[in-house]
């Protein structure tokens, strides 16, 4: 009996000296270099510059196709109440050792840092997020880091915790477009205002806005008499008039919008806005809207993902151009309204969905509802997807005006027709083949010159 209790006590130690013997094997198969796959770069907001990242980031190989990578790196960004950014960066780990890793690094930019600022503080920020992964690769032991700080950065924090213009951020735009044609010519311009003040607990914004699209076509009409037969010249061929038409399509407004949030989850506000649109038949528009909002997931999380849900009640009052077909001149309506908006960014790609019913409360039969979808998926890093459909089902079309238009009041978009719904959709895909490798940067002969039109 003892000898049998003492063979299996050495069968024991045997297989675990050698298990831990093979963990230490396995253990000390260090890669060469970490394979990091990086999303996020491509939806262009001026800092993300992927030529940057992999010109100073050169102790790792970056990789196409996403489930090559031994990490997957998202970065998400949101507009912040200064008018700078935040960025999330997501590390992922995904293949042998780095399996089941994940760290989480926020960088905040403010609205005066230049595009080179941004994508300085960008990539050092990715440098601090990769250098645990990178430390466990041959690669690392090459790698010097330097822990110092400029004391002068905390003083500048401690400057900063009074800001002088108390939060707010003022924004001014203008843009203008000329096309010209031989028998027709088209000036575009506008101008935008926005003033907006963003904290953690209150959101202020007021925005103005005007657009002006002058347009004159001229027309060549075969000349005829009362009997409608051609009028002919001296030599014989019948004579072609000009007829030249002018049109205006104005559109300006402004918008106010106050909200208080009351809870992580719990806001209310208002939104008070004015609007001229002589294609939708409104000499002026002004509405005032009160609402609350339900957000599904705290704020801490929203550059991944968000659910809100926002009920309110309007008020609209109407100047029309033109009669409307149901015989008015001016008019001030109610109407209520439910929106909702999901957002998820993933490292299977992004999607964005949201909906809206809304109806006349004096009159039900007076509705409209739709939904927008739109969504990038990643197949794999060299195949993506995308798409975005909107559509709306509408029986509320009150602006419509009476009467009767001519062929170029429809073909120049001044007026709207009666129609029961809208689709707009657009969609396609991305696919690339070859290497996987992306570690080099080459900028010759970038950029070319770029016209307007057809190149």
């Amino acid at each position: 009996m003892n000898k049998v209790l003492l063979l299996l006590a050495l069968s024991f130690f045997s297989l675990t000296t050698a298990s831990i013997s093979q963990t230490l094997v396995d253990n000390n198969k260090i890669p060469n270099r970490l394979r990091v796959f990086i999303d996020g770069c491509e939806r262009w907001d001026g800092g993300c510059d992927m030529d940057f990242i992999r010109t100073e980031i050169t102790a790792v190989d970056f990789y196409r196709d996403n489930q090559t990578a031994d990490v997957f790196l998202l970065i998400n960004n949101n507009r912040s109440g200064g008018g700078g950014r935040q960025y999330q960066l997501l590390f992922i780990g995904q293949q042998n050792i780095h399996a089941g890793r994940r760290d989480t690094l926020y960088v905040n930019t403010k609205q005066t840092d230049t595009d080179f600022e941004v994508r300085e503080k960008l990539t050092r920020f990715i440098k601090l997020g990769l250098a645990p992964y990178v430390a466990k690769t041959k690669a690392g032991e090459g790698i010097e880091i330097n822990m110092k700080t400029d004391p002068a950065n905390f003083s500048e924090e401690e400057e900063e915790t009074v800001d002088p213009w108390n939060y707010w951020v003022f924004n001014v735009g203008s843009n203008a477009n000329i096309e010209l044609e031989e028998l027709s010519r088209q000036i575009n311009i506008g101008g935008d205002v926005n003033i907006n003040r963003i904290t953690d607990k209150w959101k202020i914004s007021l925005s103005g806005r005007i657009d002006e699209r002058l347009r004159r076509t001229i027309q060549k009409v075969p000349r005829v008499d009362a009997n409608g037969n051609p009028v002919l010249d001296e030599s014989g061929n019948q004579i072609i008039d000009q007829v030249q038409n002018n049109f205006d399509v104005s559109e300006f407004g402004f918008s106010h919008q106050l909200v208080k949030a009351i809870s992580p989850q719990w806001s209310y506000g208002y939104d008070i806005a004015g609007r001229q649109n002589t294609r939708f038949n409104y000499q002026f528009q002004t509405s005032f809207r009160p609402a609350v909002e339900y957000n599904f997931f705290p704020e801490a999380v929203q550059n991944s993902r968000f659910l809100r849900v926002n009920y309110g009640v309007e008020v609209r009052r109407n100047s029309y151009v033109e009669e409307t077909i149901s015989g008015v001149l001016e008019e001030t309506r109610v109407l209520h309204s439910l929106r909702a908006s999901l957002g998820l960014n993933q490292r299977w790609g992004n999607l964005e969905i949201g909906y809206r019913l809304r109806n006349y409360l004096d009159d039900f039969s007076s509705w409209s509802t739709g939904m927008n979808i739109s969504a990038e998926v990643r197949v794999t890093g060299n195949f993506s997807f995308f798409m975005r459909v909107e559509g709306n089902y509408v029986k509320d079309q009150i602006y419509l005006a009476s009467g009767d238009f001519t062929e170029q009041d429809i073909l120049s978009g001044r007026v709207t027709l009666p129609s029961a719904y809208t689709v707009d959709s657009r969609f396609g895909f991305n696919y690339r083949f070859g290497s996987n490798l992306n570690n080099f940067v080459n900028r010759r002969f970038f950029g070319r010159a770029n016209f307007v039109g057809n190149d």
